[in-house]
């Protein structure tokens, strides 16, 4: 299942910042997250590369950050659960400075 999460939060160019995805609503019972990989699409030029850090609770936070340009930033985040499948979801937030 893909989730698009439009957040109200702004981000500027310079600011360093963590995202938190909750993939609970996406998990059967007894499934968990084993891994997971974040990719960052800017509005035009270079993408940065998102780190993701450690998962609990079925929680997956991705730090992004600096960024080279205004607009609107996407983060991919694929989670890769026990039972084999994949669960995607997408942020889209705002750098206005």
């Amino acid at each position: 299942m893909a989730d698009i999460i439009k957040v109200k939060k702004q981000q500027s160019k310079a600011e360093i910042r963590v995202w938190d995805v909750d993939f609970t609503n996406d998990l059967q019972a007894g499934v968990t997250i084993l891994s997971a990989t974040a990719i960052h699409t800017p509005p035009s030029g270079s993408a940065s590369t998102p780190t993701v850090g450690t998962i609990s609770s079925n929680i997956v936070p991705v730090q992004i950050g600096t960024l080279l340009v205004t607009g609107t930033h996407y983060i991919e985040i694929r989670a890769t659960l026990s039972n084999g499948e994949v669960s995607t979801a997408k942020i889209a937030f705002e750098v206005i400075y």
